[in-house]
């Protein structure tokens, strides 16, 4: 009798799909017959170039992945989707962000890196639950005002676009602890840059800056700092004071600021060459 029950048990386990028992699918054809139970869809490297428009029929659905692809839009159904709290599409096609991007009140991390992004919508600004927002390598050439409303963002990836200003409204951010804003084309940081108390990582490296903010010297917390080739030709002495400050980095055409003497063995500044494209372990 009991081994008849442990027959029947194994038979039951194997009837249910691994993709069920996880809530991870990586087919379109077996998340379709399984609605209920679609949590995560992940598709990333898998030749797509379209989605089909059928998001809204996955109510549970929580993360999705298609890294690595071809996909030139998103499909609107998608903003419908009010569990969602994960999107990754780096390495698309992407050129546009809807505004319907902002009804997706619980999204905590948001990756579109490596897509053809010209513009970001101010709805971007409604993502109140955002805590990473990876944009690195678009053609974006403008932040807007409204990105100060994110209140839980701690990530914040820019680099590699063509963003030549930066809204004041960005230092609002005051859980932000890491900010790239490398390889744009920056003249100016804001003067309140200082507000950003949680700051830990900053890297403004191949800006056209003329100048940073003695502000800075107020983020306690900075414990790495890349200026190398910014564009300034000093930092300003207000960092000698941050004690946690542990790594900066600079070219020889960069004069460091005055060390405190207290820190001087824990502040490592070092000079970049110009071949070197890579020198931190952070890149």
């Amino acid at each position: 009798m009991q081994r008849g029950i442990g027959i029947l048990l194994l038979m039951l386990l194997c009837y249910i799909s691994p993709a069920k028992a996880t809530g991870v699918y990586t087919e379109w054809s077996r998340a379709m017959q399984e609605k209920e139970n679609v949590r995560v869809l992940r598709m990333g490297f898998a030749n797509l170039d379209s989605l089909p428009d059928v998001f809204d029929q996955f109510p549970n659905l929580e993360e999705v992945y298609f890294n690595n692809n071809r996909i030139t839009a998103i499909p609107p159904s998608l903003f419908s989707c009010k569990k969602l709290k994960k999107i990754n599409f780096l390495r698309n096609r992407l050129r546009v962000v809807p505004e319907a991007i902002g009804r997706l009140q619980e999204l905590k991390e948001l990756s579109l890196s490596y897509n053809k992004i010209e513009k970001l919508p101010d709805s971007i600004g409604y993502l109140s639950a955002l805590q990473e927002l990876n944009l690195t390598d678009n053609k974006i050439e403008r932040v807007p005002a409204s990105i100060g409303q994110l209140q839980q963002l701690k990530k914040l990836r820019l680099g590699y676009n063509r963003i030549d200003s930066l809204p004041e409204e960005i230092t609002y951010l005051e859980n932000l602890t890491y900010l790239d804003l490398s390889n744009n084309l920056l003249s100016l940081l804001p003067d309140r840059i200082g507000d950003l108390q949680n700051l830990h990582f900053l890297y403004i490296p191949y800006n056209e800056l003329t100048s940073i903010p003695s502000s800075l010297g107020r983020c306690l917390h900075l414990q790495e700092l890349d200026a190398a080739f910014c564009g300034a030709f000093r930092l300003p002495d207000s960092l000698a004071n941050i004690q946690k400050l542990e790594v900066v980095y600079i070219d020889d055409h960069t004069e460091p600021f005055y060390q405190n003497p207290r820190y001087v063995y824990r502040q490592h500044i070092t000079v970049v060459g110009r071949g070197e494209n890579v020198y931190r372990s952070s890149q």
